[in-house]
């Protein structure tokens, strides 16, 4: 588990500010350090990192799905020579993102170790740029970028305190449906994480109305 805290540190998003960077690598040094820390611990952190981590995550991939992503393939066409060039800008041209562009079997089969180092090269220097420029709100996108991160915050905040509404009716079950419930909301908290899979709102009310119901029948 700490391995993937560890994981989910080196793949935050680069416009994360550097004061929670730091905060999730000394909790992780913490965490490693403790030979008492237990998994609630650990999986304690992956919440409380996760939910400062995401409303990014998921503002900065709304962004570069959009136009900031435009800007950003111009940047790699840009760095790469003009044989690799050659070859990505069709596909770059045609819809494909530089995210799946780099897992695609062209990016392997037509480009040698070298050439393939430029384009991850090109997209490492256009992910800082775009980073910088949102972090400092000089860049055209950042007044964009600022509204999404609003926007998922919220969102973050309305999907924990969701989580913590089903918790509640963990106090109205007996001792199997109690740790069932409990356990649903911990693995949603979990979710928060990069690496784990989204927490899903609507899936959480459902569960909530699942357990009403059952609890109602019950009575």
């Amino acid at each position: 588990m700490l391995d993937e805290f560890d994981h989910a540190i080196r793949h935050f998003v680069p416009t994360l500010p550097k004061e929670v960077t730091t905060e999730a690598e000394a909790m992780l040094a913490e965490l490693s350090a403790n030979v008492e820390a237990d998994e609630f611990a650990i999986k304690r952190a992956f919440h409380d990192m996760g939910i400062k981590e995401y409303p990014h995550r998921k503002a900065y991939k709304e962004l570069t799905d959009s136009t900031a992503g435009m800007q950003m393939k111009a940047m790699v066409v840009e760095h790469v020579d003009e044989d690799v060039r050659a070859v990505i800008k069709p596909h770059l041209d045609s819809g494909v993102s530089l995210e799946e562009l780099v897992r695609s079997d062209v990016f392997e089969s037509e480009l040698d170790g070298k050439q393939r180092y430029q384009v991850e090269d090109g997209i490492m220097v256009a992910q800082s740029k775009l980073a910088d420029g949102l972090k400092s709100e000089v860049s055209e996108h950042a007044a964009e970028y600022k509204a999404l991160f609003e926007k998922w915050s919220a969102h973050a905040q309305e999907i924990d305190a969701t989580i913590a509404n089903l918790e509640k009716l963990s106090a109205g079950g007996d001792e199997n449906q109690s740790a069932e419930i409990k356990g649903k909301a911990q693995r949603y908290r979990e979710g928060f994480l990069v690496t784990e899979p989204d927490p899903d709102l609507a899936e959480i009310k459902k569960e909530i109305e699942y357990w009403t119901d059952t609890f109602a029948e019950e009575e």
